[in-house]
């Protein structure tokens, strides 16, 4: 899912009146869960809560177990080999993240396996630093919520390079405290993970079904909850947090470039993460929305809709592939790149979030600030 002053200033407001939702964007007044099962249950709701919300739930369940794992093993010593394994672990769980930011309502909301928990950055290294130092803190304290989740995790195993990375857990003075706050860290991610997974799975809460049965478009229901839930992802998170602040670009604002400020800076791991992000919306849509909208035979431009929406998703994918490697060296390089696959995020994100909805008869209940 900026710059800090944005930020401090979402989370100063969001966090006055509640635990909050998210740190990189903003939370509309949604229910977080679907109202009660209403109907004959939608084909395209099993599909994408069988098929692809689960799945994902489980996979982020089980990568974030395994990234613990590593941790643990690292913690217990530290070397080049198990700085590379948990290295490995961490690229892997976060990339299983990208495939659940889309579903942030019923049990992530609930059990904070949120943006706002898991994926705020740039991280806050000061206060990281200062934990690592010996500072009280509170890992979903309200004042550490930019200073958890992957990014913290990316700052503690890339920054800097590999050397200083041992370095940080073996021979500084507060290698001890390094040690426990990526401990502490990775068990947030993992707990959050294994809560959620069970939440939906039928031997657990069974939201599956719950999600399911709550048909219809009204503001219960399960599909008026995931379509803003991803187009949120994709309107907030992807284009203005994800490109546009990197690039300088805020909705009608211009901004200084600030190439530190991508997601998975310290690692480089940027494209791979917004490559996941635009495949999993894409898998959304391919899941039963795209039945939906073409049973609905609405148009754009004279063409239909759906078949609109499903090239340019593809269109879009192929540009974001095609990004430079890391992102932000090609932000510093200005490299055209970008800007065409920013283009193309634009165009997209008024397909979903004007056209899709519209098609769909559902009301976008969040709201955010960049003017577009």
């Amino acid at each position: 899912m900026k710059s800090k002053n944005i930020f401090l200033k979402a989370a100063s407001v969001i966090v006055c009146l509640a635990l909050v939702f998210f740190s990189c964007s903003k939370s509309g007044d949604k229910p977080s869960n679907p109202a009660p099962p209403t109907g004959t249950p939608d084909a395209a709701l099993t599909n994408l809560g069988t098929n692809i919300i689960l799945p994902a739930y489980q996979q982020l369940a089980t990568t974030t177990a395994a990234l613990d794992a590593a941790v643990t093993a690292f913690n217990a010593g530290p070397t080049t080999g198990t700085l590379t394994d948990v290295q490995t672990a961490f690229k892997t769980a976060y990339i299983s993240w990208e495939a659940t930011s889309e579903f942030e309502f019923g049990p992530a909301t609930d059990l904070f396996l949120t943006t706002h928990f898991i994926n705020s950055f740039p991280t806050d290294t000061i206060t990281i630093r200062n934990n690592v130092n010996g500072a009280a803190y509170a890992i979903d304290g309200l004042g550490n919520y930019a200073a958890q989740g992957f990014p913290a995790m990316d700052y503690l195993l890339f920054a800097n390079g590999n050397v200083t990375t041992l370095a940080r857990f073996t021979t500084d003075a507060n290698a001890a405290g390094a040690r426990q706050y990526l401990a502490a860290l990775s068990a947030s991610v993992k707990t959050k993970a294994a809560a959620v997974s069970n939440a939906w799975s039928a031997t657990g809460g069974n939201y599956l079904k719950t999600f399911i049965g709550a048909t219809g478009v009204d503001a219960g229901s399960s599909l008026s909850l995931l379509v803003n839930a991803f187009v949120q992802d994709f309107d907030v998170n992807l284009q203005n947090y994800k490109i546009g602040i990197p690039i300088g670009l805020y909705g009608p604002s211009v901004l200084p470039k600030s190439p530190t400020k991508v997601e998975g800076y310290y690692s480089g791991f940027s494209d791979q993460l917004l490559i996941r992000q635009v495949q999993t919306i894409q898998n959304i849509y391919l899941g039963g929305l795209d039945d939906k909208v073409a049973a609905t035979s609405a148009l754009n431009n004279g063409q239909p809709l759906n078949d609109v929406i499903k090239a340019e998703l593809t269109t879009l994918l192929t540009k974001i592939q095609a990004l430079p490697d890391p992102l932000s060296t090609g932000i510093i390089n200005n490299s055209p790149a970008i800007s065409d696959a920013y283009t193309e995020i634009r165009k997209t994100t008024v397909l979903l979030k004007v056209d899709l909805s519209s098609a769909l008869g559902i009301k976008i209940s969040f709201q955010d600030d960049d003017g577009d």
